[in-house]
């Protein structure tokens, strides 16, 4: 019994004396734990900006780089709009398609109808009074744009449809400017179709309008001088952020 005794004393001593150990270590790993500094806990500095490099010359050295180049941005391969065969050296050709429908407006029980151009077809199906004021169903022609095939800013290839995504957060802001066209730029099978009236096509008789006349005008995104910033990738350079720069003459 006095040996069965004993070995239980010593049971507990060494036990506690592992625990006083273990306690012992965490005290002193604390007091020598770096104590964390304002400088640790701020957050971290943003990168800094991207190197300006030259569109002169592409350098391997930046391959996979994010890098900033500045100049003037050149069309290789025009913007067509290959419905209508009209094409524009520019970075986007914009085509702004309308219909003229009519449009019903109600107050209370009176309702009055005009004719309007619309872009987008108006259901007169749902017409309160629809007798004498339909419209076609479909547009034979809608809007559309149209991104140059090949555009650089120096030795760099550039992605137009990056640079030109009109009203969809486009990343360069640059305003569409008017491109007037001539019915002479048409095809032979849609010049019969439409007249110019002030740079703007017209299938229907501009003097005598009636629903279901169509119009047609354009506009661009010019290739003017820029600043991008982007991944160097080959010869190409993927665009991530951009900018119009001033002109200083104006």
């Amino acid at each position: 019994m006095a040996k069965s005794a004993n070995r239980s004393n010593l049971a507990v001593l060494l036990i506690l004396v592992a625990l006083a150990a273990i306690g012992a270590y965490l005290w002193l790993h604390r007091q020598h734990a770096p104590t964390a500094t304002p400088a640790d806990t701020a957050p971290k500095a943003s990168p800094p900006d991207a190197p300006h490099v030259s569109a002169e010359r592409i350098d391997p050295a930046n391959e996979g780089r994010v890098v900033a180049i500045d100049g003037a941005l050149s069309v290789k391969k025009p913007a067509r709009d290959t419905q209508l065969g009209i094409s524009a050296d520019a970075v986007m050709l914009l085509r702004f398609a309308e219909m003229l429908q009519w449009q019903e407006k109600c107050a209370g029980e009176a309702c009055t109808y005009q004719q309007v151009w619309s872009p987008q077809v108006i259901d007169s199906r749902k017409f309160r009074d629809p007798e004498g004021h339909t419209n076609p169903q479909r547009m034979p022609i809608t809007s559309g744009r149209f991104s140059a095939s090949e555009i650089a800013l120096g030795a760099f290839a550039v992605d137009a449809a990056a640079l030109g995504n009109y009203r969809l957060d486009s990343a360069l802001q640059i305003k569409p400017v008017p491109y007037p066209v001539k019915d002479a730029e048409l095809p032979s099978n849609l010049a019969v179709s439409f007249r110019e009236i002030g740079g703007t096509l017209y299938a229907g008789d501009p003097e005598h309008r009636a629903v279901g006349d169509l119009r047609v005008s354009y506009r661009i995104i010019p290739a003017g001088s820029v600043e991008l910033v982007g991944t160097q990738r080959g010869a190409r350079l993927i665009v991530q952020k951009s900018k119009p720069k001033s002109n200083p003459s104006s």
